[in-house]
């Protein structure tokens, strides 16, 4: 008798079609289509942030390029700095990236440009330095730092 209980049971289960496990082919496609969204996702931020990489750095480079000007204009003395009349252009500086294996190469070009204006003529002199590149996508960018010059000198 108890034989005859547990094979009904297990007809009832078998006749009802529940399904026992397993996925259907409909629900492996969207779960295929979800996780392909989300890699597509994952790569376009991954080439965003190695963009956003390189602009970070070409900014630093050139600020390091700036301020480096800035400082020997600040050395030099009073009398060397006269004011200009607009900005000045330096040599083009190049930036070098040292490469796996010791090699390295040029990544970018900076224009440096100066500008020294009088501010009280003969006690205090604004000096701007501008610095400005061109980005991988033909953006151009640039950097600028001012200071004020004090004649320590009394020339």
């Amino acid at each position: 008798m108890m034989e005859s209980i547990g094979e009904q049971r297990s007809e009832k289960i078998s006749q009802s079609g529940s399904h026992t496990g397993g996925f259907t082919l409909i629900e492996v496609m969207i779960v295929i289509g979800i996780l392909t969204f989300g890699l597509l996702a994952l790569a376009t931020m991954q080439i965003k942030a190695m963009h956003g990489g390189d602009r970070g750095r070409h900014a630093t480079a050139a600020a390091a390029v700036a301020v480096t000007k800035m400082e020997q204009i600040q050395q030099d003395p009073w009398t060397s700095i006269p004011a200009t009349t607009g900005f000045d252009t330096d040599p083009v500086e190049k930036n070098e990236i040292k490469l796996y294996g010791g090699n390295s190469t040029f990544e970018r070009d900076y224009n440096v440009s100066y500008q020294i204006t009088d501010v009280v003529a003969g006690y205090t002199r604004a000096v701007d330095v501008q610095v400005s590149w061109t980005e991988k996508g033909g953006e151009n960018r640039s950097i600028t730092l001012s200071s004020v010059r004090f004649n320590r000198s009394g020339d």
